[in-house]
This record gives structure tokens, sequence and C-alpha cells, in this order.
């Protein structure tokens, strides 16, 4: 089975994936790709020659200085995603055919709806929050300003239309501890 994990940023999605790990899901993240594509050579060319220099250190992206960029502009966003989307999908793609033999192949992809690739899972687990502990987080774990935190909640797609969409969910508005339990027993659901 194939299941697409998302939700938004700072839901606990990671979280959630990591437990799905230790339980013996096979894990394929998006973002970790994401990181490997943006560092080839290829597509770091093609970055610098849309967004300038300045989103370049050592050879390699800051995606902090590309998400100050790409959050205040649609028009940048829209044009990374067409730079970086072809060449993660066919990476993802490839992953999947690789490892068809285990029981729970996880698909960790924050933007899973917003990228139209509910298509390659059989379900997908919408891992969600309440929007004041979604900002508090973003806030203390990326240092970044309300504002901003804001708007990177502002352009994914509202969570009740991720929830609407959803086969599975998982509330993670309380403690580690809750939000692990509930995570094996929605494992357990999955691998009968």
């Amino acid at each position: 089975m194939i299941l697409g994990l998302t939700g938004g940023i700072a839901n606990g999605k990671s979280t959630v994936s990591k437990k799905l790990k230790e339980l013996g899901s096979y894990i394929i993240d998006a973002d970790k790709i994401s990181k490997e594509v943006s560092d080839s050579l290829e597509v770091l060319k093609k970055l610098e020659a849309n967004f300038g220099s300045e989103i370049i250190d050592n050879g390699h992206l800051n995606r902090q200085k590309l998400r100050g960029i790409i959050f205040k502009n649609k028009k940048k966003r829209e044009l990374l995603n067409n730079i970086m989307h072809p060449v993660i999908v066919g990476k993802i793609i490839e992953e999947i055919e690789s490892n068809r033999g285990e029981k729970l192949i996880v698909l960790d992809i924050p933007l899973l709806y917003e990228t139209g690739l509910e298509y390659l899972c059989d379900k997908v687990l919408v891992v969600c929050t309440n929007e004041e502990i979604q900002i508090g987080r973003i806030k203390t774990r990326d240092g970044l300003e309300e504002a901003l935190a804001k708007k990177i909640i502002d352009v994914q797609m509202p969570m009740m239309e991720k929830l609407n969409k959803a086969d599975l969910y998982i509330e993670n508005n309380e403690n580690l501890e809750e939000l692990l339990k509930k995570v094996e027993l929605i494992y357990s659901q999955l691998i009968k």
C-alpha cells in the first residue's frame, strides 16, 4: 500500500513520518528529494538564473533566502515549482517502483494536494493542528515573525480542504505521547 502523508507546515507531519518509519514503513521524503534536486548543479544554475545569485551560498541553495522571495511573490513561487516539480516527481516515481515489495510505502509530501500527487497514493493521511499552535511552532522552529508564518500558512491549501479530501487524519493538538499513540493505531489498521 502507498500512503500519502501530508499536512500543513508545523502540524507534526515529520514526527508522524519518523514514527511510521520506526514501525516498519518505507518512507519517501519529498523534502529530502527536493533538497537533493535543488543542490544538483543543473537545477542550481536554473535557480540562480531565475532568482539571483544571492540565493546561492558556497555552492548550495540558501532555502531561507529563497523562501523570502517566493512567499512574497506568487509568480516566483510558480516559477520555482515549474523548475523543481518535474524532477522531484520523477525521482519519487523511481523510488516507488524500486520499493514495490514493501508492506507500507509512505509518501511524505507536505504539498501533496497542492502539487496534484495524490494520484500516486492508495490512501492519504493528513496531520492537522489548530492555527494558533501551528503559528507558535513555526515561530519557534524557524525563528520567523508571525506575519511570515501566517503568509506561509495562507499559501497552502486550507486545512479543511485537505481534511475533506483525505481518507484518514490525525489531530495533533495535544502532546507527543498522544500523537505517537494515534500513529501506532493508524499503522496497525493500515497493515492488516
